[in-house]
Formats: C-alpha cells, structure tokens, sequence
C-alpha cells in the first residue's frame, strides 16, 4: 500500500530524549480488510480496541525509512473502532542499534483500498501513560536505554499533533514480522532472592502479573548466568534491568519496546510485594529449520544448539548477541549467513536485507560504522572488507546480482579507501585516525591494541580477499575490464605482502615485521587468499594443526582456520576439524549452556560481560555438514 494522505508528526513538543508519545484515534467498520501502514522512529506499538496488534519498528536510517504493513482485519468489530500507537523515540544519545534523529510517526489505515484514516495535524496525542519518559537509564552503551513503566500512572489530555517535515520515500519492510510465541514462564528456583529460570536461553518481550503497594518501585535484573548466588545487574557501566512501579492492585504489563535476551529474572522488591507470573513471550524470526542427523548424540546436541543459538540472532535483522547488543556487525554477520545457509531453507531475504542496512551507511570517511543503523563515530575498518566479501558470496549463494547492482558503487568506494592508504606496495593500517579502530580478533597481537606500527599482515591478507571478492562481483555484473583491474591488485598485493611478512627460516607469516607475532590467523588467510599455496600452505597447516608458535584464534575466527585446512587437504584434515569442533563445543554443553558462547571462556571473559549467546560461534552447524561422513 502506498500512504498517500498521511503526514509525519509528533507530540506537541520538542523530544527530550528517551521518550514515549501515544497517539489516538478511530474508525467505522463495516467489513472487508482495513490495513494499516505504519512508520515512526524509534519504536512503536499498535493496539487496536485495547489489543496488541503489531510492535517492533524496523532499525533503518533517515534516508531509507522502513513502513509496515498491517492487517487489523482480525482485531476488528462492527461499528466504531479504537486504535493508539505508542511510539518511543530514544533521543540524542548514541547507541549501536538506532540512528540518532528526531522523533517522527506516520500512519494510514485503509479499508478495502480506501483510506478511512491516517496522521496529521488533527491527530489526539500526548505524553504516552504509565512509561517514565526522559530517565536516559542505559542497559549497556551498545543497547541503549532500559524502561520503566508506572501501572498507577494515568495519561493527561489529548491535544492536537505538531505536522514535521517531510521524510520521502517509504520502503516496506524487506524481512517478516516477528511472531509472538506463547509465554515461556519463569520458574522460582530461589524464593529468598526471587530468582526466576526460564528453563533455557530466551529472547523475548516481558510480562509481568504483581501486587505491590502504589508507588513502589519493582526492579527486574536479567542475565544469562548466576553468579555468585544471583543475576548480575551491573557488570562495569552496563545495568541489566528494568523496572515497573505498583499501584496497590494486581498489575499486569508486557513491554512491547524492549526485547529481552537471558535465562534468568531477578525480582528486588519490598517483602510484601507478590509476584504471580513473570516470563518472556518470545519472538523468533519466522524461517524453517533444515533437517540434519549427525553421526553421534553429542554432535546432534552441538548442532541443534548451535541452529537455536542462530535463531535467538535474528530479528529485525543479524544480531552478534541478544543480551548485550542486538548489534548488526559486518563479519559477525557474514559468519552468519554462511552457518545460516546450512541451518535454514528460507533465509536469503533476511541475508539481502541485512547487507542492504549496512550498505546505506554513510559515513564520512567512506568505511562502514562499526554497527549499522548506528551514528557512533566509531569504524573498524576491517570489517568493511569482511562486508564486500559477505557481499560476494550472498551473490554466490542466492544467483541474485541485483544487490551488487544496487550497491556497486558503494563497494567500489570501499576498495577505494583502502588502496589509497597504499605505501610501497602495502596497505596501511588506520592506527591514529579518528574514530577507527584496528580490530580484527580478541586473540592477543589482534585486537587492535598492540602497536603503532603501520602495517600488519593480517590487514593485507583480507584486503587480497576482499579485492579477489570485489573481481567476482564485477565479473558476475560483465564488468570484465573492472574485474581484471582487480585480480591484478590483489595479486600485487598478496606478492608484496609475501615479501614482507613470510619468515622462510619458521615456514610462516609474521604478524608485524620483526614483531616476533605469529597467529593462527595471520596464517590461515594468507592461505585463503592465495599468498600461501602449495607445500607453502601444507606447512602452515600443520603448524596449525600441532600449535606450535601460533596465537591461537578465537571462536569468531575459526571459520577461518577450519577453511584454510579444507581449502589445503580436506581429506587429511577434516577428523581434526570434526574433533576440534566436538572438544570446544562439547565443553559448553557440559558446562550447561543451552547456547553457544562468545567465546569459550564463556560469561568470565570480557570481565564478566561474555556472551553465553553468540552468532558468529555457530560453526558447527556448518562445518558438521561439509564434513559429515553421511
């Protein structure tokens, strides 16, 4: 549907930040099928006669805003019908999955194709009731602001909207709609300090049935893990919780805004106050689950855990973790889309999106930010290349070029920013330049905190891959003089980079020159890229294989590492790839994680903020397949 008459609007009055305005109005029905088509910025929720009809605006930039369609057909009576959307606008403060911009509603309801009402000027609004609007409470600097929502509150007089400038053109949402599964409970396993299990990683939206006196305040702390004795509410800046306030009588409220991802609730509230239920509704992403019989009982439990853990990554589109962040990052996301492409028949739409959201970035120095859609002046350059190779691949994958179409000259200025940092035939690295950051792993000697030197290996080996990615991409667009300029840089650059960094007396490639720095990584890209081939590449693999002198990689490179082995001899390494996966994974399970870790040191890497639920660890599900033996 296209929103012919509807105006974009506000509440009467500047946004302070954190923020919740409610917007009414009605309509007579008379049967047939009323659609809505709604928009706003940040967040919304839509009841219709009272009843939550849809929620959960997609994460878009001002100059690609994203409109759903929706069919209140089924909420629907005889006669005059109500509707309110609640929309919260998040402010001026930076986080990593929002763009800051001002706060904005558009809607229109049309009944069988014709518009019976829509936003303007004349629409009822006011502050939103029950939510505390401007407390700016962070969760975590990456998620943004926490909720606190007063069930004794009433709203004050409706008054008319304030009409905003025009935002152009309005795409519909390019993935599903989230379903809403049916509450998952929590279970009191602690009743001294109220701790509730939700039997297994969830993520989902809050529901809470209490008595409490009017005004006191009940704080609900979420986690992942308990430890000592209780769910971690505050890990360094970040504080995981949220808060409803009683008002003397059974209350019960479910946030439609905030998205909660843990296994456990913890209640801190006065003696008399009475919990009756709380949980999470879920909302998984609609797709369907390939089928997959592994070879033993403890690959099948790695497997299944790691299809959930994807599952509980995706929403409005890839996130690396649903407690922390919620967060669409460049190479956690291409790792996503490859264990995806194993896990899931129907995912290629969300895959074309996810790059889509990326690819409308637009920062000044032509790198991706560090998340998108977010406005931190924060790049980490590498992962802009990782981008052009999930490009490719998508491509690849899916036999659609038209993304690389669309997009061609936004990846043809990513190559750009990085071959004009060119220095005697070498890429230089972004050490010292504003707002970017030199990151490629959180192994030691990686995670860009190191040196000042300006060149690395590991930055010129993913550039030969992004530009051999950045070939085929041209070649699959008949743009064959492109894809020759190309091939012949990156072979340029993969022989210089031979040249300064392979040390022929160890068989290896040295992070930093004479910085006496050799990784698993390092290695196993310049095998991938083709710098290393031949006996060259055999030796490197066996280096990896024994250990011997390599840093070894992380979880969210081992993609990496296993391809580097397939690509060299998969017949002769393929059991260790299968044991190694088995060793690492099987450790999680024993552990009793219900998904799989950020990294294997689990909730105590990070200083207690690690990730018992992350993407890019999802390899098994991949690598299980190419390799298994049925």
């Amino acid at each position: 549907m296209d929103l012919y008459c509807a105006e974009w609007i506000w509440i009467n009055k500047e946004s302070g930040g954190d923020e919740y305005g409610e917007f009414f109005d009605s309509f007579f029905y008379s049967g047939g099928t009323a659609i809505i088509g709604i928009s706003c910025r940040n967040n919304y929720a839509l009841y219709i006669n009272e009843e939550l009809a849809a929620f959960g605006q997609y994460a878009d930039f001002p100059w690609y805003k994203v409109y759903d369609e929706v069919d209140l057909t089924k909420y629907l009576s005889q006669g005059d019908n109500s509707f309110r959307i609640v929309v919260w606008h998040y402010g001026k403060d930076d986080s990593s999955v929002s763009y800051v911009d001002r706060p904005c509603l558009i809607f229109e309801v049309q009944v069988n194709c014709k518009t019976v009402v829509h936003s303007s000027k004349n629409t009822l609004c006011r502050i939103a009731a029950g939510y505390v609007s401007g407390r700016k409470k962070k969760l975590t600097p990456q998620l943004g602001y926490s909720f606190c929502y007063d069930t004794g509150a009433t709203g004050g007089e409706y008054e008319r909207a304030v009409q905003i400038c025009e935002r152009g053109n309005l795409t519909l949402r390019p993935v599903k709609r989230l379903k809403c599964e049916p509450l998952a409970p929590g279970k009191l396993i602690n009743s001294d300090k109220r701790i509730y299990d939700l039997g297994r990683e969830r993520a989902g939206l809050l529901y809470i049935r209490f008595k409490a006196p009017k005004y006191e305040v009940v704080i609900v702390s979420f986690g992942e893990h308990i430890i000592p004795g209780q769910v971690r509410r505050i890990i360094g800046k970040r504080d995981f919780s949220v808060e409803v306030i009683g008002n003397g009588e059974v209350a019960e409220y479910l946030n439609p805004f905030r998205r909660l991802g843990c296994r456990y609730l913890q209640i801190d509230c006065g003696d008399s106050t009475i919990i009756e239920e709380i949980g999470l509704y879920e909302t998984p992403y609609p797709i369907t689950k390939r089928s997959f019989k592994a070879d033993t009982p403890l690959r099948q439990r790695i497997y299944d855990t790691a299809v959930r853990t994807l599952h509980l990554c995706m929403h409005e589109h890839y996130e690396d973790t649903p407690w922390r962040e919620q967060a669409l990052y460049a190479l956690d996301s291409r790792n996503q889309m490859l264990f995806g492409s194993a896990a899931f028949h129907d995912g290629l739409e969300f895959q074309r999106a996810s790059l889509k959201l990326m690819a409308e970035d637009r920062r000044v120095d032509g790198l991706l930010t560090i998340c998108a859609p977010c406005s931190i002046d924060l790049a980490i350059p590498s992962f802009s290349l990782w981008f052009i190779v999930a490009v490719r691949e998508y491509t690849e994958r899916s036999n659609d070029k038209t993304l690389a179409a669309e997009y061609f000259d936004k990846l043809t200025s990513l190559v750009k920013v990085f071959l004009e940092r060119e220095e005697n035939g070498l890429i230089r690295r972004f050490v010292g330049q504003p707002g970017c950051w030199d990151f490629y792993e959180w192994s030691d000697g990686l995670d860009g905190r190191r040196t000042d030197e300006p060149f690395d290996a590991v930055l010129q080996f993913i550039c030969v891959m992004a530009l051999k990615s950045m070939s085929a991409i041209c070649g699959s667009l008949d743009k064959a003089t492109q894809a020759k300029e190309c091939a012949d840089m990156a072979n340029k650059l993969s022989l210089a980079a031979n040249s300064f960094f392979y040390r022929v007396e160890k068989g290896l490639y040295e992070t930093l020159k004479n910085g006496n720095h050799y990784s698993e990584l390092v290695n196993a890209l310049a095998v991938l890229c083709g710098a290393a081939e031949g006996e060259f590449a055999q030796k490197i693999c066996d280096a990896i294989i024994t250990g011997d002198s390599l840093t070894e990689s992380t979880l969210s490179m081992k993609c990496f590492i296993y391809d580097a082995l397939i690509k060299t001899n998969k017949q002769k390494y393929a059991q260790h790839i299968l044991k190694d996966i088995d060793a690492r994974y099987g450790r999680m399970l024993y552990a009793g994680a219900t998904s799989l870790w950020e990294t294997e040191m689990g909730e105590a890497d990070f200083s207690g903020a690690g990730s018992l639920c992350h993407g890019w660890s999802a390899a098994p599900v991949y690598y299980y397949k190419l390799l298994s033996s049925k």
